[in-house]
């Protein structure tokens, strides 16, 4: 799958080396901790760290994974209205109220939180810092200004067809998730 959203990337002239760029340090320790934590055969024997085969393997699989979730939440928030994406998550989600998960809440919270994104993307030109964060969320809200939004999620009468791909798709990334 990594090899697919990377063509995929390629075609549609996504850059994908910024991506991997800006997630580098994470990408470095979640690969290291997985190359010197896990058991197996030694690579190399050191007094107190050493790195394993299965180690290695595991970290490249943990880091192409990683990726693949980043590069398709990226695609899609450059390619989708926040519309959209509120009402696809809707649409997912909604089935799971058996297990006690509130679909509309989640909306709420999925809509807030890319305003905030919005919000801080806008002040501070993608630049993260974690003081500007917090300024910006409890220092600078004006509350004179309070531009009132919402959003309308049109729940669409789903067939069965669509049904049957959605619950496909699901499976699939869950099998691939854990059990390769």
């Amino acid at each position: 799958m990594f090899f697919l959203f990377f063509a995929i990337s390629f075609y549609i002239n996504f850059s994908l080396s910024k991506l991997i760029f800006r997630l580098k340090f994470f990408l470095i320790i979640t690969f290291l901790l997985y190359l010197f934590n896990t058991p197996g055969e030694y690579i190399i024997v050191w007094r107190y760290l050493s790195p394993t085969y299965e180690g290695l393997v595991l970290g490249i699989t943990q880091i192409m994974r990683l990726i693949n979730s980043v590069l398709i939440i990226t695609m899609m928030i450059s390619f989708m209205s926040y519309q959209k994406i509120i009402e696809t998550f809707y649409l997912i989600i909604k089935p799971l109220r058996f297990l006690g998960i509130d679909a509309k809440r989640f909306a709420v919270r999925l809509y807030l939180t890319m305003e905030y994104v919005k919000i801080f993307k806008s002040k501070h030109k993608l630049r993260f810092n974690y003081k500007d964060l917090s300024s910006l969320l409890l220092y600078s809200y004006d509350k004179t200004n309070i531009k009132n939004t919402h959003i309308v999620i049109q729940e669409r009468k789903i067939n069965f067809l669509s049904l049957m791909v959605i619950f496909m798709l699901l499976l699939s990334t869950f099998i691939l998730i854990f059990y390769t």
